[in-house]
């Protein structure tokens, strides 16, 4: 028994040492094996100018299958490059743009070879004109106050509109934008949060970003 122990634990911190040297060789010449690898570059759209917006979907990246050493696919995967695609000079309507193998950010450094291309092979894009316009908050209050309390009047939103900016046909829709809700349960106090929008429809931004909301409270009448 203490033969195996002595086999197991003497000079431990010296076997500890070659078996972390034997894992990194292993890992060395494993990673310098070639592989193939589904690659993701991050979309990025550069030289739109101010007046105009994006509007409605757009891929978030452009997928390609490269192959190279693992550890020339997992630098570029830490790496994140992305892929630009120039949107100087466009005017409202309809963009298209094909992306092929030179569009892809490599370095001939990296020398990565590009099996093929996964897509989107065609970036599709709408633009439109930007526009601003000012659109009246809608307070949401949920829950009850405390026993004995009631709010009758309507909350009060502090400004009571705020500027909605982003592309034309979508502002336009809008009515009103809905508030996160204000929670008064079991609250005996007149309640007042900042709160921001639910939501935004896509592209658009508002200006304040948050609104004070005042629910009041008081005492029931018996």
């Amino acid at each position: 028994m203490s033969l195996v122990r002595g086999l197991l634990f003497d000079n431990l911190g010296l076997k500890l040492v070659a078996l972390l040297l034997a894992v990194v060789v292993y890992l060395h010449v494993y990673t310098e094996r070639p592989f193939t690898a589904l690659i993701s570059f991050t979309l990025q759209l550069d030289g739109l100018a101010d007046s105009l917006s994006l509007s409605g979907p757009v891929p978030p990246a452009v997928q390609a299958e490269l192959r190279g050493t693992g550890k020339q696919l997992i630098r570029l995967r830490l790496t994140e490059p992305r892929l630009k695609i120039s949107l100087d000079g466009v005017a409202p309507g309809r963009f298209e743009r094909t992306v092929s193998v030179e569009d892809l950010p490599l370095l001939a450094s990296d020398r990565l070879e590009v099996e093929r291309m996964v897509g989107p092979r065609m970036i599709d894009l709408q633009i439109e004109r930007k526009v601003r316009r000012r659109i009246p908050a809608a307070a949401r209050v949920e829950g009850s106050p405390a026993a004995g309390f009631v709010w009758q009047d309507r909350p009060i939103v502090e400004p009571s509109t705020v500027m909605v900016q982003g592309p034309e046909r979508t502002v336009a829709r809008l009515d009103s934008i809905r508030l996160d809700p204000v929670r008064i349960e079991g609250r005996r106090d007149t309640v007042r949060f900042q709160v921001r929008p639910q939501t935004l429809p896509q592209w658009c931004s508002a200006d304040p970003a948050a609104v004070w909301v005042t629910v009041p409270l008081q005492r029931r009448n018996l």
